[in-house]
């Protein structure tokens, strides 16, 4: 009768001991995101709109690095390239820039000096089990005719933190190449003149970032770069971009 009642404990407690394995690793993978908001208003206008990965995991600090370098790289109009991590210093080096070039400028000027400005925003698109894909944008003016203007895409493994590229997230890059095109195709026959002029080409390519929504990969390219701020953007659905994913 002991027996029979020690193997019953003994079995309950394997039970117990395998559901908090389950539910600890369940707990591990997923990840929770808040946001971070910062605006400056003083000397140049800042204002940062960028999603925080929670807690202290290898995973959230590897996430929060990226996007953090991300606005580092907007604030660092000197292209200093110093992989800084901290967005306060970054924040007060662009001030001081700022500064240090209304006074050296300022005194050959009869008007004031227009502020510069910095925006910065990143949305997470969407969320699996697996992946986290992260919009990020910026537009940066310091006095000139055209803000300059970055999109990327972000897309990280939520259970180590990395982020993953093309090769990483598509099994088969002709293959899946040669569907995107026939969607570029598309679009571009449906596209303004200037647009055709600005992306129309014989050597199609994957941009170099890609993206993921609830509808399936999203396929952007810009020409922010020279002023016109075209873009072409079409999403292949996953019913038919499925086969080609990793994840």
């Amino acid at each position: 009768m002991l027996n029979t009642s020690f193997l019953k404990l003994t079995k309950l407690f394997a039970v117990l001991l395998f559901l908090n394995i389950c539910l600890s690793c369940k707990e591990e993978v997923s990840l929770n995101f808040s946001e971070i908001s910062i605006v400056e208003d003083t000397d140049a206008t800042i204002e940062i709109n960028i999603p925080k990965a929670e807690g202290a995991t290898n995973a959230a600090k590897q996430i929060n690095n990226t996007l953090n370098q991300f606005v580092n790289n907007a604030l660092d109009i000197n292209n200093l390239k110093t992989n800084e991590t901290n967005t306060t210093n970054s924040i007060a080096v662009f001030k001081k820039a700022y500064l240090d070039f209304k006074s050296q400028i300022g005194k050959t000027l009869y008007t004031d000096l227009p502020a510069w400005e910095v925006l910065v925003d990143g949305e997470i698109i969407y969320k699996s089990e697996t992946l986290v894909s992260i919009a990020m944008n910026s537009s940066i003016n310091t006095g000139g005719a055209h803000s300059n203007l970055i999109f990327k895409f972000f897309n990280f493994n939520i259970k180590t933190g990395k982020t993953l590229q093309t090769k990483d997230l598509i099994n088969d890059i002709p293959a899946f190449t040669a569907l995107a095109k026939k969607y570029y195709d598309k679009e571009i026959l449906s596209a303004t003149d200037d647009r055709i002029s600005a992306f129309n080409n014989n050597d199609f390519k994957l941009p170099e970032n890609l993206g993921f929504n609830e509808e399936g990969v999203i396929i952007f390219y810009d020409t922010f770069i020279t002023g016109s701020n075209n873009v072409i953007e079409f999403i292949v659905p996953y019913t038919l971009a499925n086969d080609y994913l990793n994840f």
